[in-house]
């Protein structure tokens, strides 16, 4: 990320604990000058290393860590910048990598369902689909296993269909 920044946005827990240290004690009235010198950089020495800038919230802060390597003041600034880094990401993909092929259409998309009285699109769609879901009535079943019982007979093996020489 750049580190100018062109807007502020919410300080984070480092900013407000660096501006704390300046302007802890004061009223409102003698903190708002300090705060403005904060702002503009003016008030810390420019050899401390460890007083940045934040990446996130724009905000001068201290960085406490051992090797002095963080780019943000707080968890919430981290977390704000991976979450713009990852949008960055996505429109960068949605660039370089538009969608290929139309969404392939199922049978069940031509069912609406989230109306009071849902309704098939298609009646084709529907006999297929709901096919598979039925259960035969008693008569139809009744014919379906008389049927299998002529093919198969008793013992479930199929029966060959010779004919005898007489």
């Amino acid at each position: 990320m750049d580190n100018q920044i062109n807007q502020y946005r919410e300080p984070g827990e480092g900013a407000i604990t660096f501006a704390l240290e300046y302007t802890k004690g004061l009223t409102k009235q003698e903190a708002e000058p300090i705060i403005a010198s904060l702002l503009k950089g003016e008030l810390h020495e420019v050899s401390d290393k460890r007083v940045k800038r934040c990446d996130y919230c724009g905000y001068w802060w201290r960085d406490e860590s051992v090797r002095n390597t963080k780019k943000t003041c707080s968890k919430e600034c981290k977390t704000g910048i991976k979450t713009l880094q990852r949008s960055q990401q996505r429109e960068r993909k949605a660039l370089l990598n538009p969608p290929s092929k139309k969404k392939k259409r199922r049978r069940a998309d031509d069912y609406v369902w989230w109306l009071e009285y849902p309704y098939w699109l298609d009646e084709d769609s529907m006999l297929r689909v709901t096919e598979r879901f039925e259960v035969l009535s008693e008569e139809a079943f009744i014919d379906h296993v008389a049927s299998n019982g002529a093919i198969y007979g008793i013992g479930n093996r199929k029966k060959t269909n010779r004919q005898g020489e007489f």
